[in-house]
C-alpha cells in the first residue's frame, strides 16, 4: 500500500506516523491498537466493525481509537493532517492495566484537551526523528495510552466552558484564521465575529481544544506554509521562503523559521529538503482488507473486536 507520509518513528511496542493532508482510501484490520488525532478537520466516509458506511465530519484537535481486530474502512477526498500512534496489544495492556482486554471500544471525534499537547509533542518528535531522546517520546506514548484508557474507562465529562465552544463556533474561528492568514489578527475582531467576549472566547477555546488561540493560528500559518513549499516542489522549483513567510502572515523569514523550529522541530529549509525526496506525497491511497494503516507496521498479535 502506498504511504501517505515519510514521517515515521518506531519505539518498543509502538510506532508514530504523521500523515499529510491528502486524499486517501484505506481498508484494513489492524493487529494492534490504533490511536488517531486530527490536526485538521476532514470529511469522508468510514465504517468500523462491519457496520454500514457513513459520512463523517471530523473536527480538528479530536481523538480517535480503534482496537486491534476491528475492521476499518475510511476514505476522504481531502484528508487533513493526522497523527497515528500504533500500540501493540501487550504494550497497551502493560501501560493501561485497569482496562479489560475485552472491553476496548472504538470511538472517533472525541474532544480530550489533555491529549492535544501530547499529539503536538509526538508530531514534533517524529519530525526530528533520530535526534529525539528515546525516553522523551516513550514517555509521551505512555501518557497518550493513559489518556485513551481514561476515555475508554469512564468517558469524558465536558465542562460548561468547553461545551460553549460548539462545532459551529470552532468552524467560524478556523474560517476567520484561514481568510486572514496573511494579516494581523486581533482578539477583539475574532470575538466580535464569534459573538463572545474576548476573555470568554479565549477560555472556552482552550478548554475545548487543549491549545490557545495563538498556538492554533500558528498551526494554520505553518500548515499553509508547508503546503506552499510542497506545491512549489511539485512544480519543480523550490519556493522562496521569504515569499512564503509574507503569504502566511509571518513578519519575516526569520520569524517563520523560529515558529517552524518551535512547533515542528525543523526549519522551513529542512522541511523543504525532507519533502524534496517524497515523490509519493499527495497520491490517492488505496488498501486491501487486512492491510495496516499507512506506514511501516511490524506488530503482530490479536486483540478484541470493536464494540
Amino acid at each position: 500500500m502506498p504511504q501517505r507520509s515519510a514521517l515515521h518513528y518506531e519505539g518498543p511496542g509502538f510506532a508514530v506516523t504523521v500523515l499529510p493532508p491528502s486524499p486517501y482510501e484505506v481498508s484494513y484490520v489492524p493487529a494492534h491498537h490504533v490511536i488517531g488525532f486530527t490536526f485538521e478537520g476532514q470529511r469522508g466516509v468510514d465504517a468500523f466493525g462491519g457496520s454500514r458506511r457513513r459520512l463523517f465530519d471530523a473536527e480538528p484537535w479530536r481523538l480517535a481509537f480503534t482496537p486491534a481486530g476491528c475492521d476499518v474502512f475510511s476514505a476522504s477526498n481531502r484528508g487533513g493532517e493526522y497523527l497515528i500512534l500504533s500500540v501493540a496489544p501487550e504494550t497497551f495492556a502493560r501501560l493501561a492495566p485497569g482496562i479489560a482486554r475485552g472491553r476496548l471500544s472504538q470511538f472517533t471525534n472525541v474532544a480530550d484537551p489533555q491529549f492535544t499537547r501530547l499529539a503536538i509533542g509526538l508530531r514534533r518528535a517524529t519530525m526530528v526523528g533520530a535526534a529525539t531522546p528515546p525516553l522523551s517520546i516513550e514517555t509521551m506514548a505512555a501518557a497518550a495510552v493513559e489518556r485513551v484508557s481514561t476515555v475508554l474507562d469512564a468517558g469524558t465529562t465536558r465542562a460548561k466552558a468547553e461545551r460553549r465552544m460548539t462545532s459551529r463556533r470552532l468552524k467560524r474561528i478556523l474560517d476567520h484564521f484561514e481568510a486572514r492568514l496573511a494579516e494581523e489578527i486581533h482578539l477583539a475582531d475574532l470575538a466580535s465575529d464569534i459573538g463572545l467576549s474576548e476573555s470568554y472566547l479565549a477560555r472556552t477555546f482552550q478548554a475545548a481544544t487543549g491549545t490557545t488561540l495563538h498556538v492554533a493560528l500558528m498551526e494554520r500559518r505553518i500548515a499553509r506554509a508547508r503546503s506552499l513549499i510542497e506545491a512549489a516542489l511539485h512544480r519543480g522549483a523550490p519556493a522562496s521562503l521569504a515569499d512564503v513567510a509574507a503569504a502566511t502572515g509571518f513578519s519575516s523569514h526569520a520569524h517563520m523559521t523560529t515558529a517552524f523550529r518551535r512547533v515542528l522541530g525543523v526549519t522551513p529549509s529542512e522541511w523543504m529538503r525532507m519533502m524534496g525526496g517524497c515523490s509519493f506525497r499527495n497520491q490517492p491511497i488505496t488498501g486491501a482488507a487486512n492491510d495496516t494503516p499507512p506506514g511501516p507496521q511490524r506488530f503482530r498479535g490479536h486483540g478484541p473486536q470493536c464494540l
